[in-house]
C-alpha cells in the first residue's frame, strides 16, 4: 500500500482503464456486460449493466476488482508489476528483490480486520517470502527451521506426509491442467483428430508418473467440487485403438504431425515428454518446443500451434474461465476457438439470474465443449503444504469448503501468540 486512499473515484478510474481498448487489458472481456460506473460519493458507486449480469459479483471479486493504486498505475503503468504491488491487502511491501525475496510487514489498517471486528489481524508482524529454486533445498530449509511454511513440490509429498515434526496438508485446488487445441487453424480443425489425441492420453498414468499421485482425473473444465461442473460427464477413456481408427478416418492412417509448445520447467519437460511418448504410440508426432513464459505467450497470441499447454487456474465464477478461453473476446482465446453453440451458452450464463438455471447452462456448456473436444482436460489439481508445528490456525476441512475465501480471511499465528 502506498498510503493513497481507496475511494469510489479510484475504483471507477481502474474499471474505466481496463475497459479502454488502447490499454489492451486481458481482463476487459469479463466486463463486457458493463455499461458504466458512476461515482455517487466518496465511498459509493452505481454500476449500470447493459443486461442482467449474473456473474457481476464473481467477476468483480476477481482480477478486474483487485484494487490497485491509481497513483502508481497513472505514473508508470509499464512498471506496475509484481515487484512493486500496491493494493489493499493484509501486508505492506517493505522490500522487493525479484527472483530473490519479498519482505512484507503487517498492514495495521487492513480493511478486513476492522470490518470483521478483529483489529489485531493479521497476527504475524511480517512475512518474508524466499525464492529457492531447488525443491530439495527448500525442504531442507523447512526441516532446519529456516522456513515456517512451504508449498511442497509434488515429489516431496510422500516423503514428508508422515514427518512427526511437520503438519502436512493435501489440498484440492481450483485449477485444471489441460491441453489447448487450435480448432480454427491447422490440422486440428478436424474434430476427429482432436478426439484421437484425447483418447491417446493415459490420464491415470500421467498423474501417477508426473504428478506423484496429486491430481484428480478431469472429465471437463470445472473441478468436480465446483457448482458449475456437470456430474454426468465422464473422463475421456484411454483408447489407443480408437485413436488409430479416428486417424485413419481423417486420412492420417500413415501418421499425423502436429506442432506446439510447453513450459520449459523441469516438471513441464517431464510432462511434455510423457504426452509426446503416448501420442507416438498411435502414430502422432508432436513437435513440441519447451519455451519460457514470454515466448509461450507470444506463440499463444499468434495462434502458432496445433496443440499446446492449456488448462486454467483460479476457477471461481464460471464465466471467468468460459469467457477467457471460449468466447471470441476472451483474453486467452486469440481466435483459436469459435464454437457458436458454446458462445451462446456463455452469453446466456452471464445473463441468467436464477442460480439453478444458470448451473444447468454451464452443465450444458461443459457437455458441448467436451463433445467437440475443444480442449483435452487432464486433471484437476491437488497440492500439498507443510508447516512447522508452531504455526497455528490452519483448518484443512474449511479450506476444502471455502478455498481462498477461507485462507484470505483467517490469518495464521504462532503457537503461544494471539488467536
Amino acid at each position: 500500500h502506498d498510503g493513497t486512499m481507496l475511494t469510489a473515484a479510484t475504483i471507477k478510474w481502474q474499471i474505466d482503464w481496463i475497459r479502454d481498448p488502447k490499454n489492451t487489458a486481458w481482463s476487459a472481456s469479463w466486463l463486457a456486460p458493463l455499461d458504466s460506473v458512476e461515482v455517487l460519493d466518496e465511498l459509493s458507486l452505481r454500476w449500470k449493466a447493459k443486461q442482467p449480469w449474473a456473474g457481476f459479483a464473481g467477476i468483480i471479486a476477481n482480477v478486474p476488482g483487485y484494487m490497485m493504486s491509481q497513483k502508481a498505475l497513472t505514473e508508470d503503468p509499464a512498471k506496475y508489476d509484481a515487484s512493486a504491488p500496491k493494493g489493499t491487502g493484509a501486508y505492506i511491501v517493505e522490500e522487493a528483490n525479484p527472483g530473490n525475496s519479498l519482505k512484507l510487514t503487517r498492514n495495521p489498517d487492513w480493511w478486513f480486520a476492522k470490518a470483521s471486528g478483529n483489529p489485531d489481524m493479521p497476527y504475524f508482524d511480517g512475512v518474508t517470502v524466499s525464492v529457492i529454486p531447488d525443491p530439495a533445498v527448500r525442504l531442507a530449509n523447512l526441516r532446519a527451521n529456516k522456513l515456517d511454511i512451504l508449498s511442497l513440490d509434488k515429489s516431496q509429498y510422500a516423503i514428508v506426509k508422515n514427518d512427526p515434526e511437520l503438519k502436512v496438508f493435501r489440498l484440492p485446488l481450483n485449477h485444471v491442467a489441460g491441453i489447448r487445441f487450435n480448432t480454427q487453424k491447422g490440422v486440428l480443425k478436424d474434430v476427429r483428430l482432436r478426439q484421437a489425441i484425447d483418447c491417446a492420453i493415459d490420464r491415470k498414468a500421467l498423474i501417477a508418473g508426473t504428478q506423484f499421485g496429486l491430481g484428480r482425473i478431469a472429465s471437463a473444465m470445472y473441478p468436480e467440487d465446483h457448482w458449475a461442473h456437470n456430474p454426468a460427464l465422464k473422463p475421456v477413456n484411454y483408447d489407443p485403438a480408437l485413436s488409430k481408427k479416428l486417424l485413419a478416418e481423417a486420412g492420417h492412417a500413415g501418421g499425423l504431425t502436429v506442432k506446439g509448445y510447453w513450459n520449459n520447467t523441469t516438471d513441464g519437460q517431464a510432462l511434455a515428454e510423457a504426452i509426446k511418448n503416448m501420442l507416438s504410440k498411435v502414430g502422432i508426432n508432436w513437435q513440441v518446443e519447451l519455451l519460457a513464459p514470454v515466448a509461450a505467450a507470444g506463440r499463444m497470441k499468434d495462434g502458432d500451434y496445433d496443440m499446446a499447454q492449456g488448462g486454467y487456474t483460479f476457477i471461481y465464477d464460471p464465466d471467468l474461465l468460459a469467457t477467457a478461453l471460449y468466447h471470441p473476446t476472451g483474453g486467452f482465446n486469440f481466435g483459436r476457438s469459435n464454437n457458436p453453440e458454446a458462445i451462446a451458452l456463455i452469453e446466456a450464463g452471464r445473463r441468467e439470474m436464477d442460480i439453478d438455471k444458470r448451473q444447468k447452462l454451464y452443465w450444458e456448456l461443459e457437455r458441448v465443449l467436451t463433445a467437440a473436444h475443444e480442449d483435452a482436460w487432464l486433471w484437476w489439481e491437488e497440492g500439498a503444504t507443510a508447516m512447522r508445528k508452531n504455526v497455528m490456525g490452519w483448518d484443512n476441512e474449511k479450506w476444502k469448503k471455502d478455498k481462498e475465501s477461507y485462507s484470505l480471511s483467517h490469518p495464521l499465528w504462532f503457537k503461544g501468540g494471539k488467536q
